[in-house]
């Protein structure tokens, strides 16, 4: 643990450094799982940072729920959530009621025949989920088939990181299952599309590549979601990739850091 309290720490001086000099800082994650205000906390309790504001931290469930109150029509269409708590918060954080969260009533092959299939639901949003099982799979894909409902996922991490030697299966292990079946890739809504720069820049203002870099421990979600966007990365090895995935790769990130500290220490480089 004392490792994991010293990359936090390194974090806290790499944020308050950026602050420092004025840098404006913008949160991106992928983690749908936590509501902004719960993230806001960690940064709290964790970091000891206490000015972060909600509009500067954007996570792949607030940019679903944007593109949903642009899009659909609340009073009439409906929203299949497969998901956790804090994903449907988001969403009526936002004006957007949905349904199918939490444990369902197991249906067998045979059941399905009767299955009423509600027509008013016209999004399906698929994400991890602790109580997904063959029903809910089977759910989604009915009204994706028969409704032609949008497929949507805020994410497509294949792993969470739980502990410094620990990952385990991400969203991507759920949703790949429907888009087997449906033969269809969904919308994604988080890293690494680049609909979630075209957010931040409508949220915050039109942002110079040459002046803006994407900060990130995971190469297939950051640094590729810097390399969609037209930015400059650099890469911390502090999470799912390591020193020794980085030979392996066709493209290489800006710079690598051995962790967030390291931030801090060249801050003034970054003038």
């Amino acid at each position: 643990s004392s490792g994991i309290n010293a990359e936090y720490g390194g974090a806290s001086r790499a944020i308050k450094a950026m602050q420092t000099h004025k840098k404006q800082v913008i949160f991106v994650s992928n983690n749908c799982g936590k509501t902004v205000n719960q993230l806001q906390h960690k940064f709290k309790t964790l970091l000891n940072i206490h000015n972060i504001s909600s509009n500067s931290i954007i996570t792949s469930g607030v940019s679903t729920a944007i593109y949903l109150k642009n899009k659909m029509n609340v009073n009439t269409e409906k929203v299949y959530l497969i998901a956790q708590e804090a994903f449907k918060e988001t969403l009526a954080d936002h004006g957007i009621q949905s349904f199918g969260l939490g444990p369902v009533e197991i249906r067998h092959v045979h059941d399905w025949g009767n299955f009423e299939v509600d027509k008013s639901v016209k999004y399906v949003i698929v994400s991890y989920d602790p109580y997904f099982s063959p029903t809910k799979l089977t759910e989604a894909y009915l009204y994706i088939k028969e409704n032609e409902a949008e497929f949507i996922t805020p994410d497509c991490d294949n792993f969470f990181s739980v502990s410094p030697t620990r990952k385990v299966p991400g969203s991507l292990s759920v949703s790949a299952g429907l888009s087997a079946v449906l033969e269809m890739r969904p919308k994604i809504m988080g890293k690494p599309d680049p609909f979630l720069f075209e957010l931040i820049q409508k949220e915050h203002g039109k942002m110079q590549p040459n002046r803006t870099i994407m900060i990130g421990d995971n190469y297939t979600t950051d640094i590729e979601f810097g390399f969609n966007c037209g930015i400059s990365t650099a890469l911390v090895l502090t999470g799912n990739t390591q020193q020794e995935d980085v030979a392996g790769f066709e493209r290489r990130p800006d710079f690598v850091l051995e962790g967030l500290g390291d931030i801090s220490e060249q801050s003034d480089d970054c003038s």
